[in-house]
């Protein structure tokens, strides 16, 4: 170590407590925040049943995870966390913490693997682990899956290279065992073979023979891994546009990262290429191409290796955001790509000697701890996340709904119906939308309207048993018992359980009322075909059709030129 070293950098265990104590004070007040509205309700929140059994852990390497995906130590990790405190959500981002400054302890031992000196390994160590664009890892619980991912590939990474160095068996064999954990903690590790080639190729000098044996291995371990993987979940990147529009959307979405990365703005929580300017990308491009030249690069066979890495670690994630819909490119999947950079980074020429260079790094340090800092509070809880999406998504119909219905649940029906209003203009035909919008309508005494959406809800949905109850509800307050009854036979014959007993009795009643009326008014008018038409719609409503067709032959007996009548008892006399 240099004597003009400082302080903290004098052992091992002063460089870690350095570099994890900036995170653990920048990160601290996460340990506070909630789950957000979105991966958690369903990967947490609604599969307790899943998380509190132990059984489970077998069952994370045998099922998909979320019915898509083939995460096994993500899933585990969830388990362990549900076990040490249930949902409680301060363990699950403490250990999404733990893991953050296990990655920033991991890629210092990285950079010194490939000599990079520790000043500067410690130094762009610490802005990795400050960095705003890691936060959606770091703050957002699902965020761990990258986490995780980071960890297993650093550590794999770390060992190759100590068995290139040395050429020590132990090495290579924790090296596989972290290039399977990789595997088994996120799909994109398929691509890390690749990167173990090119730096094995590149930095040791071994007899063609032995090159090829383990080129095969790391095929073959893969090979392996995707066969369990496809035999438990058929996942795969599709796409619905042509090569050219998914090729052009790939370039902008490593443009939208790269920008990030030197200037982190236009974060979003959902962010995706119509809301992202390419211009700080374009120059983030330009400063990396002036960088090999001016100062120039140290050690350009390492230099180059990092940024192989960041383009192979991110390849996948790019493209599977770029073939999807709206083309969205979360955050946290540079995580883990992010190392390629610092490596990259820590070959240029610097003037460390200069004056400047300690105050441009420090100001570098400061902004990126503020802008953490502050857009942190996002990840707060559901309300701030959402509200969050609205401002940085305003296109995504999600964040809408979802504030809608916070304020639905507030009985602020009013106020969630702009929301509401705005996730159905958005995606029009969305049943669960419709759905909920109506239920603000009913709570305002507004029936018809709620009728209305809960109609479009039926039609734009499977059988939905909880559309029809409202739907009926609904129908029975607009005094529309005709309707009220049919949708009440419905839900006899298919979902009984959910009819209430004293709403059962009141529209009964209403119907029984409705019946007396009309023989009424069939005393009055025997001759009216229309009273017997309405008589015979009340028996189809409640499934009655024996009754209801007697009827409609009175009615058609009465005005046998009415084809409507004639088309009716065609229908129900087939039936």
């Amino acid at each position: 170590m240099k004597k003009n070293s400082p302080f903290f950098l004098k052992s091992k265990t002063q460089i870690f407590i350095g570099l994890i104590l900036p995170a653990i004070f920048l990160y601290f007040k996460s340990l506070s925040f909630g789950f957000t509205s979105m991966d958690e309700q369903w990967m947490i929140i609604k599969d307790v049943t899943f998380l509190q059994d132990w059984f489970s852990v077998k069952s994370a390497f045998t099922e998909p995870s979320t019915n898509l995906y083939y995460r096994p130590l993500f899933m585990i990790s969830l388990i362990l966390d549900y076990h040490l405190a249930k949902l409680n959500p301060m363990m699950y981002h403490l250990t999404n913490l733990c893991w953050h400054l296990l990655s920033v302890i991991l890629l210092f031992k990285f950079l010194i693997g490939f000599n990079v000196e520790k000043k500067q390994a410690y130094i762009f160590s610490l802005l990795f682990s400050v960095n705003p664009l890691l936060l959606h890892a770091i703050a957002w619980v699902p965020g761990r899956n990258d986490l995780i991912l980071c960890v297993f590939t650093l550590a794999s990474l770390i060992h190759i290279k100590k068995f290139i160095d040395n050429n020590k068996r132990k090495d290579l064999m924790f090296h596989f065992l972290f290039f399977i954990c990789a595997l088994f903690t996120k799909e994109s590790a398929i691509i890390l073979p690749l990167v173990y080639i090119i730096l094995y190729f590149g930095f040791k000098k071994d007899s063609l023979k032995r090159n090829i044996t383990f080129t095969f291995i790391w095929i073959a371990v893969s090979a392996i891994w995707l066969l369990i993987r496809n035999s438990i979940t058929s996942e795969s990147i599709t796409s619905q546009n042509n090569f050219l529009t998914d090729f052009l959307n790939f370039i902008q979405g490593y443009l939208i990262f790269i920008g990030k990365i030197i200037f982190p703005i236009q974060q979003s929580v959902l962010p995706s290429i119509v809301n992202t300017s390419l211009v700080p990308g374009i120059a983030t491009f330009l400063i990396f191409m002036i960088l090999c030249f001016y100062p120039g690069l140290k050690n350009k066979k390492t230099a180059f290796l990092g940024l192989f890495i960041f383009l192979m670690l991110l390849a996948i994630p790019v493209w599977f955001g770029a073939t999807k819909p709206g083309s969205e490119h979360y955050e946290q999947r540079i995580y883990g790509s992010m190392i390629g950079i610092i490596l990259f980074l820590s070959q240029v020429k610097f003037n460390t000697d200069s004056k400047l260079y300690p105050i441009c790094i420090s100001l570098f340090c400061l902004i990126f701890c503020l802008k953490t800092h502050s857009r942190m509070n996002i990840y707060k809880n559901e309300l701030s996340y959402i509200e969050a999406g609205i401002n940085e998504r305003p296109d995504y119909y999600l964040f809408h709904l979802q504030k809608a219905d916070i304020l639905n649940k507030k009985r602020e029906y009013q106020a969630s119906l702009a929301y509401y209003n705005a996730a159905i203009d958005i995606r029009p035909n969305y049943p669960q939308a419709l759905s909920n919008r109506g239920s603000s309508y009913f709570s305002l005494g507004k029936f018809k309207e709620a009728t209305d959406d809960y109609t479009k809800a039926i039609e734009n949905s499977d059988f939905n048993k909880l559309y029809y109850l409202n739907r009926c509800q609904a129908y029975f307050k607009n005094n529309e018992i005709e309707n009220a009854m049919h949708d009440f036979g419905v839900l006899k014959k298919h979902s009984p359980e959910l009819i209430k007993p004293d709403f059962e009795k009141k529209l009964t009643d209403k119907w029984f009322q409705l019946l007396e009326g009309l023989q009424k008014q069939i005393q009055k008018e025997p001759r009216n075909a229309e009273l017997y038409f309405k008589y015979s719609s009340l028996y189809f409503g409640v499934e009655l059709i024996p009754q209801g067709i007697a009827f409609l032959k009175k009615a058609i007996e009465l005005d046998p030129e009415n084809k409507s009548y004639q088309d009716l008892l065609g229908i129900y006399s087939a039936r």
